[in-house]
């Protein structure tokens, strides 16, 4: 009942605390903002990484990069951009469109626009986690149709283009 508490303060010590929890509530969004900024700016724009199929041990090497990152609000970041994924000497090129939730840094990733055959999953999403110092991301893609799993596990790198993983 801290409420309560601030009410039965003395006239002239009431003021002053009711000011600094107010200046406090209308700072908290500047804060947000900031963070937000910040996250937009210091996003690594290259990961690499890998992609397995849960009960399948083939090993998919990916590369992502994304191109434009923004805020979309105080609290919500998007990403876009491209990635490829490798199977033996097979490639598929694909889009990707990523979005990012500032309170606690989960992550949504879509892929769509698959090169190739067509035999490229993208009905459903990645969801994981980005890091606290946004190099890692590590998330569980759902295929809609099925519900098939699988795991995603990516690491932030310097620069990285939208090709195979052996050619980086």
């Amino acid at each position: 009942m801290r409420h309560a508490r601030i009410a039965m303060l003395p006239g002239w010590m009431a003021r002053p605390v009711l000011t600094i929890v107010a200046a406090g509530l209308l700072l908290l969004p500047a804060a947000r903002a900031a963070d937000i900024k910040e996250l937009t700016e210091k996003l690594p724009r290259a990961y690499i990484g890998e992609f397995l199929w849960d009960g399948d041990k083939t090993v998919q090497n990916v590369v992502i990069t994304f191109d434009q990152v923004r805020a979309l609000n105080e609290q919500n970041a998007e990403a876009l951009g491209c990635g490829s994924y490798e199977v033996g000497r097979r490639v598929t090129k694909i889009k990707v469109r990523m979005f990012v939730r500032l309170s606690d840094l989960e992550v949504e990733l879509f892929e769509r626009s698959p090169d190739g055959d067509g035999s490229f999953e993208t009905g459903g999403s990645h969801r994981g986690k980005l890091s606290d110092d946004f190099q890692q991301i590590d998330a569980q893609w759902t295929t809609t149709a099925t519900g098939q799993h699988g795991q995603l596990h990516l690491r932030a790198v310097a620069s990285a283009a939208c090709e195979p993983a052996a050619a980086l």
